[in-house]
């Protein structure tokens, strides 16, 4: 089978893909907070259906959260604003191409990393972002885990999430 171009042998893409994807679906309605939780969520539950990543980019256990300072590198500029555009190529989500632009990055997951992708983000998408960190940083999780390790800024590994997220699906 061929390999799309952005995708890793792994089925894995970069993170600024999964945003790109996720800003593209919320049509300009996502912070960039909502963005990081819902990639890392995202991540995380492809880690616990497939037990492949999502994506291979860092995450860190910040103050909020977890954070993958790649895709919050891309979309900081927004600050507590929605980000109206896709980062990868610029294109406004307001775009008559926006739903070319989605099947292009479409295009780019496995069939299944991106039914998580959507999955992920229909069902949490309509929370808010103090929420989405709530959630993502409750005792237990593997942001409390690498915190409690590491501090601020320590690692959160695949091998965490992977084993977190197939018990929250278990539930």
């Amino acid at each position: 089978m061929a390999q799309v171009i952005g995708q890793r042998e792994d089925g894995s893409v970069p993170a600024i893909l999964v945003g790109d994807y996720i800003t593209a679906m919320g049509g300009g309605r996502f912070t960039p907070m909502q963005i990081l939780k819902l990639a890392y969520l995202g991540h995380g539950f492809t880690l616990g259906i497939t037990g492949q990543p999502l994506f291979r980019d860092r995450i860190e256990a910040w103050k909020y959260g977890p954070v993958i300072p790649a895709l919050y590198d891309a979309i900081r500029a927004h600050g507590g604003a929605p980000v109206p555009r896709l980062y990868s190529c610029g294109t406004p989500v307001t775009s008559p191409d926006i739903g070319k632009r989605m099947d292009e990055l479409g295009g780019r997951f496995t069939a299944n990393n991106l039914a998580i992708v959507r999955k992920t983000v229909e069902t949490y998408g309509e929370y808010e972002e103090f929420l989405l960190s709530y959630i993502t940083h409750m005792d237990g999780s593997p942001w409390k885990r690498a915190f409690d390790r590491g501090g601020l800024h320590a690692r959160i590994e695949d091998d965490d999430l992977k084993s977190y997220y197939r018990e929250q699906l278990k539930e």
